[in-house]
């Protein structure tokens, strides 16, 4: 995100000495994959309700950090859609959700 920001000309931790460090030792910066990266956490979801029977995945599950941070951020992203805002959720991707039980609001 830190790259993103500098990139983007936003405010960024990653100065210009930060930059040069890392450049030096070859580090290669994550390429953001669309949707790709969506169709493999939808089918680390798809196991998940395979093993566990739900799509109720923790925030924080240990077995898959990412995969639990995944599913709140289709959580956030469907309240933006409702709300009409700009957001990555489209009609497709809410009904391959709610086709394998997807719950948008998790009870408290």
């Amino acid at each position: 995100m830190e790259h993103k920001s500098r990139i983007e000309g936003n405010s960024s931790s990653l100065n210009d000495t930060r930059l040069e460090r890392l450049q030096r030792i070859g580090f290669r910066w994550a390429k953001r994959k669309g949707q790709a990266s969506w169709d493999e956490k939808f089918n680390e979801l798809v196991a998940y309700e395979a093993k566990f029977g739900d799509c109720h995945v923790p925030t924080k599950y240990k077995d898959n950090t990412a995969l639990g941070r995944w599913v709140s951020t289709q959580r956030a992203e469907y309240r933006k859609y409702q709300d009409g805002r700009k957001t990555s959720m489209n009609a497709d991707k809410i009904r391959r959700l709610e086709g394998i039980g997807f719950a948008w609001f998790m009870a408290m």
